[in-house]
């Protein structure tokens, strides 16, 4: 097992009716927030109405900045950064999924600072020293972001998506109602169970021996199919969506870290080039890239994919778990093949020119030229 150090700092209020807690919390970080929202669907589905209750009884104003995009673009953050400064706000509440959560935490770093926030991504900045506190209402359950100190924002126009983490980043408070993810369509909630269970697999597979994360991990999976396959048959179950909602948080809140090195990540790494380059949504790419990587990398991980197998599906075949998984990933409705998400042999160069631009690998599974078109054609095989 590897050293590590454990620390997280989010509080999570999780259940029904917990955003009435908001502005008891918020108070605590000043009277003017930023509230940072996607496209809209807040606004309709009411969740919008009660953060602003909230706050609005703890006497706190509040700006509202509206237009994240699914896979978010530095130029939406260097916006609302500015509204953020012209405003004097002291907090960012974010209302959304992980990308707006994510923009908030570039928000947050930015406030204190005259550049772009794409200079933190790339390296072309000192690591902030100070941010402004977040308040995280989740709606949909996916990323972990709402318990965790990373931030992941593209550059379209360059082809670029990266990832940047600081522990100043770490939500103050998450506020976790599962209600709110019940008006979340079911290809979108597939997508966040596809999310969920990538990145539970990305630290599964780091080869360090820690015998309670991969038992953690296989759990989390198991679970995540489970409640997966229920809410395909009742998306409105409350308690199959807390479920989800939950297990979303644990897979990367650093309880699997713990004893690893932190995870291989080249899958994820592999995703965003696919995102970047489709606008398809996250966990659509997920499902479509981590059977192919597992098939690829099959030599590699025989022992840890027949641990998988056995715990999941109760086979000691370890090809029974990424036909498993596939099957289940179909069930839901989320990819698995790239034609699926619109995506044409003939993209073949594009997309492997856009991974050696990003130097695509991953920690421990190295990839080249040949491993990049080995991955293309299980994505695109029958």
């Amino acid at each position: 097992m590897e050293n590590f150090t454990s620390y997280n700092p989010t509080k999570i209020e999780f259940g029904k009716g917990c955003v009435s807690k908001l502005g008891d919390d918020a108070s605590s970080y000043g009277n003017k927030a930023l509230i940072l929202i996607g496209k809209g669907s807040v606004k309709k589905n009411g969740v919008l109405d009660q953060v602003v209750d909230a706050l609005k009884k703890a006497g706190i104003s509040y700006e509202i900045f509206e237009g994240v995009k699914s896979n978010p673009e530095f130029e939406t953050a260097d916006k609302a950064t500015s509204v953020a400064k012209e405003t004097g706000c002291q907090m960012i509440i974010p209302v959304g999924g992980g990308s707006v959560i994510d923009t908030a935490k570039a928000v947050a770093m930015g406030f204190y600072r005259d550049h772009s926030i794409w200079d933190f991504y790339v390296k072309n900045a000192e690591a902030p020293t100070k941010a402004l506190p977040i308040i995280s209402v989740l709606t949909l359950a996916a990323t972990g972001t709402e318990m965790n100190q990373f931030t992941v924002i593209q550059n379209t126009r360059e082809g670029r998506k990266y990832g940047f983490g600081s522990p100043l980043l770490h939500p103050k408070t998450s506020y976790l109602d599962p209600e709110f993810t019940k008006s979340v369509p079911m290809d979108y909630t597939a997508y966040g169970i596809s999310d969920l269970i990538a990145h539970t697999l990305e630290q599964y597979f780091d080869p360090s021996d820690a015998p309670l994360s991969d038992a953690i991990a296989s759990d989390i999976i198991s679970q995540a199919i489970r409640y997966g396959l229920e809410l395909k048959d009742n998306p409105q179950d409350y308690d199959a969506r807390a479920n989800i909602m939950w297990l979303a948080t644990m897979a990367l809140n650093g309880t699997l870290r713990q004893g690893k090195k932190g995870g291989d990540w080249g899958v994820h790494g592999f995703e965003h080039s696919l995102s970047v380059l489709y606008d398809i949504a996250h966990g659509a790419g997920l499902s479509i890239v981590y059977p192919a990587w597992m098939k690829v990398f099959f030599n590699d991980n025989s022992k840890k994919l027949q641990y998988l197998s056995e715990r999941v599906f109760g086979s000691a075949d370890p090809k029974v778990f990424i036909d498993g998984l596939e099957d289940f990933f179909k069930t839901i409705g989320t990819p698995v093949r790239l034609k699926e998400a619109g995506i044409q042999e003939n993209a073949r160069q594009k997309i492997v020119e856009n991974l050696k631009k990003n130097k695509v690998n991953g920690a421990f599974f190295k990839m080249n030229d040949d491993v990049y078109n080995s991955l293309l054609d299980r994505m695109w095989e029958n």
